[in-house]
Order: structure tokens, then sequence, then C-alpha cells
């Protein structure tokens, strides 16, 4: 069962993910190894798990100073499907890009033949696995990926991970959260109302309510 949650009040945060970082050096198969920290790095652009288990190798370039990430966005309502190209990008010296990096140069050496930056993988009980260069992973193994990391986590929670960056930076630069900040966080996360954007930062403020009456004396 790969869609089982657990109850947390807060967010993935940035001790946890270091923490999986160091779990993805200890696996055994340096393929999974590679997939992993790419995977952590690319949830921290905010983007849904079938957003990055669709990237395609052509999606992925970099220059001088930045790698960028261009990402399909499809949007749906009632019988329209829409698709919108997004791009995010990283320094290109920072550790984000640089796992990424390291693990398309994997790709390209030992699988050549894919067009995907996650092929579609048949594992084989204690005999490894099959790769199917013709087809993307699904939606799922971004999950188990992250869930191999850390069993308190999931992929959506590097989401709200990505809006908490973007609400903090504002209260730290302002004070407060600002009309403004509703704006950044639905373009961060590529949101296509401002409500649903409200909704992440309204859940923020509530926690830390929370947390403020918890503190007595």
């Amino acid at each position: 069962m790969t869609n089982v949650k657990v109850d947390r009040k807060d967010v993935i945060s940035d001790q946890e993910v270091n923490q999986m970082l160091s779990v993805a050096d200890k696996l055994s198969s340096l393929f999974f190894k590679l997939r992993a920290k790419a995977t952590l790095a690319l949830l921290e652009t905010g983007k849904r798990r079938s957003e990055i288990a669709s990237l395609e190798r052509p999606d992925i370039t970099m220059d001088s100073k930045f790698l960028y990430v261009r990402f399909t966005v499809v949007k749906k309502r009632k019988k329209n499907i829409r698709t919108l190209q997004r791009i995010k990008k990283f320094t290109v010296d920072s550790q984000w890009a640089q796992y990424i990096i390291e693990y398309l140069r994997f790709l390209e050496n030992e699988f050549q033949g894919s067009k995907y930056v996650y092929p579609s993988v048949r594992y084989f009980f204690g005999k490894g696995y099959v790769m199917n260069p013709t087809e993307h992973a699904k939606p799922q193994e971004i999950w188990r990926i992250v869930k191999k990391l850390n069993e308190e986590d999931w992929p959506h929670q590097h989401r709200e991970k990505r809006a908490v960056k973007v609400i903090r930076a504002d209260e730290s630069r302002f004070g407060e959260c600002k009309l403004e900040t509703v704006y950044r966080v639905r373009n961060a996360l590529d949101l296509e109302r401002e409500t649903t954007a409200y909704n992440y930062i309204r859940r923020f403020e509530t926690q830390k309510v929370e947390e403020e009456e918890e503190t007595i004396g």
C-alpha cells in the first residue's frame, strides 16, 4: 500500500531532508542512491509527484549559472484539459543541482535508450530490477522513493515545505504575510486559484498559533 499517510502537524523539515539524504547514501544500488537524491532535489521545487515522474531528459538543461527544469502542468476544468509549461531553476553549483546532474550522467552512461528522467522500473523480489525505457514511472514510484527514505514523509509534504519557505521569507521581509504573499505562494506552486494559495498560508498560520498556545510559563 503506497498511499498510506501518517498523522503529523508539521511539514517536513530541512533536518529531516538531510537525514533522508544520509539514508539515500546507504542504499546498495548506485542507481537507487542517485535517483533518491535527485528526487529530493526535484521535490524542493514544490512540484507534484505526477509532474516529476513524467519529466523527459530534454526538460532539464543548464548554462553556466543555472540548471533549468521544465515541468508540464496539467489543468483540468470539467471536460477540458489544458497543459502549461513551467520552469524552475537551481543555481548550478548548489547541492540540489549537483544531485540532479549526477543522476542524469548516470542515466546517460547506463541507460542511453530512455528519454525519461524516471524510466519505468519493474522489480523482481530478490533479483533486482528491469528498466523499461519506453515508459516513464508512475507517480506512485515517487511516493515509494520518498517512503523508503522516511516512513513519516510523503511527496506532498515537500510541496507544503516550499509554500512555508515562501511565507517565512515574506514574514522576515515585511514582519507579516501580505496580499503579495498569496500570489508568491500561487506562483511558487503553480496553483490556478488564489484561494488555494491562501489555504496554504492559513494552515501555516494556524499551526503557529497552536504552537504558541501550547507554551505555558
